[in-house]
């Protein structure tokens, strides 16, 4: 197992690289481009960096591949500044005769420089649009809410509290499950991920003013994040709470008590004895290995209703509501990592946990009971008794202790439980289909919404509300990337096409060593007659340089941090 994710994981990281490279060769494209057009000679082209190993001269231009195939640059005849001999001073001629980029008409001067980031604006909306016109699925659609704060394929929800820690900071501040979060601090929240990032970026235990909407009422409550640890950030806020999910009837198994009474796969459960309920329940192995509030919340609620000997659950059935009191029976089903111990033991997948070490267990004792005998019994193997198609089987398995995080380690063992024969899920997003138009314009509106949030967080930045430490740098891109392409093609796409405009945005900021900062030197060389002088350009930029390395390795050791390669 461990080969095979080691193989994955390096796969996904070359892709990841790969696919960097090939926004910044698409940004130094465009630069390219635009010199050519604009009269300027461009002295190299080349796709990577370092000594070249293959090229060709066609012209005054130099066409090659580098060493390193990680993006690539284009040189401009002239563009350094360092390279001119000093007090030497261009003369800035409408007819460029020398075809050097400093002598070139301002206006050309800035359309060289805006026509990377363009580039880069123009290949996430090809993209976007591409992703529109393959087709979406359940994995993208989520990735695609995610990055524009924008529902797909059905009106704009509110952004709706599920559950709600006993302990945590909401409850404390009287935050309920089914409250409409409407502000925080006076600023209009705008969807789940738009809060989550409000109170993860608050600083902790800094009193939030949070207004939710309650019954048609509008009320103003006041919240103070705790503070947690969170890997490569530090501490940062919580307030414990999980978003509303609507539940529904996945499966119905045959012959079961849920079967006989008439409950349907596709019904919408609304109420569970009397209480209105706004999340998915869950009962099986993750509910124990999860080793914060939300694994108490879930096991909190399986023995309310392991108490009950029946439960009324109250359903919307197209326009009918219904209510079926439901007499309760356990039974859980296995699932097995592939290549994990548990399958080398030999247990299967869809096999029944019935005993442990011969001994009959009810399903809620399960875990507590492995978890005593891992921890008073360390390294000794464990039986493990099975019901397989109606017979009786064993294997020999050693859960351990992660001594770190107090967890069990299973071996690849999980097991889902179902509730009298019920298997509840969350409705399937409703997805839509493009035609190529639709793609195409659905594809701009994309770009103008990701355009939009980047600029917003950016604002933020500035303004001190978010420290840098949430950005990400070139490690944190690509260990993004590489987990996402995991998930799928068209969510790569859309990722791509998402840090194809973050560096279109970037660039065109006001930093003197980027396309921004080139262009504010440009403008102000128009408005005062005549260019900065060699000296102070040399000194803008070497200053520059030192902070934006200053301010990379910042961002690249909470990268590393947060980082897990595999």
């Amino acid at each position: 197992m461990f080969s095979s994710t080691l193989f994955s994981s390096i796969q996904g990281i070359i892709l990841a690289i790969l696919s960097l490279g090939f926004l910044i060769f698409i940004h130094e494209l465009g630069h390219f481009l635009a010199a050519k057009r604009s009269g300027i000679r461009v002295e190299k082209f080349s796709i990577g960096f370092g000594p070249s190993l293959i090229g060709f001269t066609r012209g005054e231009t130099e066409y090659c591949i580098s060493l390193v195939p990680f993006g690539g640059y284009v040189k401009m005849a002239g563009e350094n500044p360092e390279e001119r001999p000093e007090g030497e001073h261009y003369i800035v001629a409408e007819d460029n005769p020398t075809g050097e980029f400093p002598t070139a008409p301002v206006r050309h001067r800035i359309f060289v420089a805006v026509a990377g980031p363009a580039m880069n604006i123009l290949l996430g909306t090809v993209l976007f649009s591409l992703v529109y016109i393959i087709g979406l699925n359940a994995n993208s659609v989520q990735i695609v809410e995610m990055l524009t704060d924008e529902p797909i394929g059905k009106s704009k929800q509110p952004t709706q509290i599920g559950l709600v820690a006993e302990d945590g900071p909401a409850k404390a501040g009287g935050i309920e499950p089914g409250d409409t979060i409407i502000s925080i601090n006076g600023r209009q929240i705008r969807s789940w991920q738009d809060f989550n990032m409000r109170i993860l970026t608050n600083k902790p235990e800094k009193e939030l003013e949070i207004v939710v909407s309650r019954d048609g009422q509008q009320k103003t409550l006041y919240v103070t994040p705790a503070s947690y640890n969170r890997k490569g950030i530090g501490r940062v806020g919580q307030i414990k709470v999980s978003a509303l999910q609507e539940i529904m009837v996945g499966a119905v198994e045959e012959g079961s008590s849920a079967a006989n009474v008439g409950i349907r796969s596709g019904d919408l459960i609304e109420k569970i004895n009397g209480k209105d309920i706004y999340h998915v329940p869950e009962f099986g192995s993750p509910i124990w290995q999860i080793p914060d509030w939300l694994g108490k919340a879930h096991q909190e609620f399986y023995r309310q209703i392991k108490e009950s000997p029946e439960i009324v659950l109250e359903v919307k059935r197209g326009e009918e509501s219904l209510a079926f009191n439901l007499p309760i029976g356990w039974t859980n089903s296995v699932i097995v990592e592939e290549e994990s111990e548990a399958e080398q033991a030999g247990i299967q997948t869809g096999d029944r946990i019935v005993g442990v070490n011969g001994e009959s267990i009810e399903n809620f004792e399960l875990h507590p009971r492995l978890y005593e005998l891992a921890q008073t019994q360390p390294n000794q193997a464990i039986e493990i008794n099975l019901r397989r198609n109606g017979e009786q089987v064993s294997a020999m398995l050693t859960p351990q202790i992660i001594d770190d995080e107090n967890q069990l380690d299973l071996r690849g063992l999980h097991w889902k439980m179902s509730l009298s024969g019920l298997e509840f899920t969350v409705p399937p997003p409703i997805i839509p289909t493009y035609n190529l138009i639709e793609a195409m314009g659905k594809g701009v509106t994309t770009n103008w919404l990701i355009f939009k949030n980047i600029t917003r967080m950016l604002q933020r930045l500035v303004t001190r509300e978010v420290s840098p430490k949430f950005l990400s740098g070139p490690i944190g891109i690509v260990d993004i990337t590489r987990k996402v392409i995991q998930i799928g093609f068209t969510s790569f796409l859309f990722f791509v096409g998402f840090i194809s405009v973050n560096l279109a945005i970037i660039n065109l900021l006001p930093i003197p060593i980027a396309d921004g900062g080139l262009i504010l030197f440009f403008v102000l060389e128009k408005l005062r007659g005549k260019p900065l002088s060699l000296r102070k350009q040399i000194l803008i930029q070497q200053v520059s340089i030192v902070l934006i390395i200053g301010l990379f390795l910042y961002i690249t050791w909470f990268d590393i941090l947060r980082v897990n390669p595999f």
